[in-house]
């Protein structure tokens, strides 16, 4: 978690990005609502409430406490578990579908559904790129960035004694993703799209990156379906809708994406959701689609998610006219096998049922807002089966 300053800081050098029309920074305004808005209007209080949100918090005041207060010893959101790091290991599965005889596994990463495992060999390193279709490997050896794909993996050699690497956007600072790094090489999975303007290294946290201009970078790597998959309807409406959201952002093996709820929201917004294999696509409107991963994250700062064996959801923030909004949907993956419907009960006694559609779920209500973060759990989730019974009881909370 970034010191207060830092914050200020970063929330500063967002709005001047947005107020010079970067594209990245513009991108992420639309992402998170302000529909409309005047790039040149945008203050710099606009800037720590955005900044708030790319946190999974409501507001920027929200933000200000959890840098104030010390993170629980036991909830340091690091790199390994972002990304799910498991170091000297491989899955069986992923090495028996490439030639991995005399290769090291040195670790796996994971995120949004693509694996990169790096590997020590005899003639250099090597990494490979795993999705349940395809699989993309690097050319071997070799210093700096030496692979990145599609999907926005990057990974490459960094020189003895490196201990961190941040990946930025040379026009958006802002835009900084941390990488796994281990044994002088460094991974950073599906988290970074490289544009025009190429990029830049950050090594142990120095205070000037490393320029890499488009240009020098390697080719992009280039997959092979080695897994094929027949790809899910495009053909309805929802259908068609999800197939423009995927168009828009990289995801992991975007054909097989099944189509789920569409909704219209009472602000006037629209929702579009698709899952696959137990993740989840949102996008509201014409904004930048959003994937989340229910997979475990832990830190002081997480997005929020409620997740049991039937039923994964968190919440979507919408209402964005103004500029500020703590009214959401809570959107969601259901295990339909065994999940016939799903209901969210209110402390005040209400219910609200859950619509269900393919493989997701969503709950909606015009006075519907963010949860407390903090108290005594009075919300619930609550899973019932086909005879209506009840499966699964689950706390509507962010934390106790």
């Amino acid at each position: 978690m970034p010191r207060l300053e830092q914050l200020r800081k970063r929330a500063r050098e967002l709005q001047r990005a947005v107020r010079a029309g970067t594209p990245v920074a513009v991108a992420l305004v639309a992402e998170h609502g302000w529909p409309g808005l005047d790039v040149e209007s945008f203050t710099l209080a606009n800037a720590q409430h955005l900044l708030a949100r790319t946190y999974g918090l409501a507001g920027w005041a929200q933000l200000v406490r959890h840098a104030e207060s010390p993170p629980p010893v036991d909830g340091v959101l690091t790199v390994d578990n972002r990304y799910r790091v498991r170091r000297g290991w491989g899955a069986e599965d992923d090495l028996t579908r490439i030639n991995t005889a005399g290769w090291e596994p040195l670790f796996t990463a994971e995120h949004n559904g693509v694996r990169v495992v790096a590997f020590r060999t005899s003639h250099g390193p090597v990494f490979a790129e795993f999705t349940p279709t395809t699989v993309t490997v690097s050319r071997v050896g070799g210093d700096g960035l030496t692979f990145h794909t599609a999907l926005g993996t990057l990974a490459g050699v960094v020189p003895a004694g490196t201990t961190s690497v941040a990946v930025e956007g040379p026009a958006d600072r802002t835009a900084r993703v941390p990488a796994v790094v281990a044994d002088g090489v460094f991974a950073v999975p599906n988290a970074f799209v490289i544009d025009e303007n190429g990029l830049v290294l950050r090594l142990n946290g120095a205070d000037k990156g490393v320029l890499v201009p488009r240009d020098a970078l390697p080719d992009r790597a280039v997959g092979m379906v080695d897994r094929p998959a027949p790809p899910a309807e495009r053909d309805s409406p929802e259908g068609r809708r999800l197939g423009a959201a995927l168009a828009m952002v990289p995801v992991v093996d975007a054909e097989q994406w099944v189509p789920g709820v569409f909704a219209e929201l009472a602000d006037g917004e629209s929702i579009q959701l698709g899952s696959y294999r137990g993740l989840l696509l949102w996008r509201l409107g014409g904004a930048t689609p959003h994937v989340f991963d229910f997979g475990p994250v832990s830190g002081p700062v997480r997005d929020f998610a409620v997740v049991g064996k039937t039923v994964a959801l968190t919440r979507v923030y919408h209402g964005f006219a103004d500029g500020s909004s703590d009214r959401v949907v809570l959107a969601g993956v259901v295990d339909r096998g065994r999940a016939a419907s799903v209901t969210f009960h209110r402390a005040d006694g209400t219910a609200l049922p859950a619509t269900l559609a393919g493989e997701t779920l969503l709950v909606s209500a015009p006075d519907l807002t963010a949860p407390r973060e903090r108290g005594r759990v009075t919300d619930r989730v609550v899973v019932r089966d086909g005879a209506d019974a009840v499966v699964e009881d689950l706390p509507y909370q962010e934390r106790a």
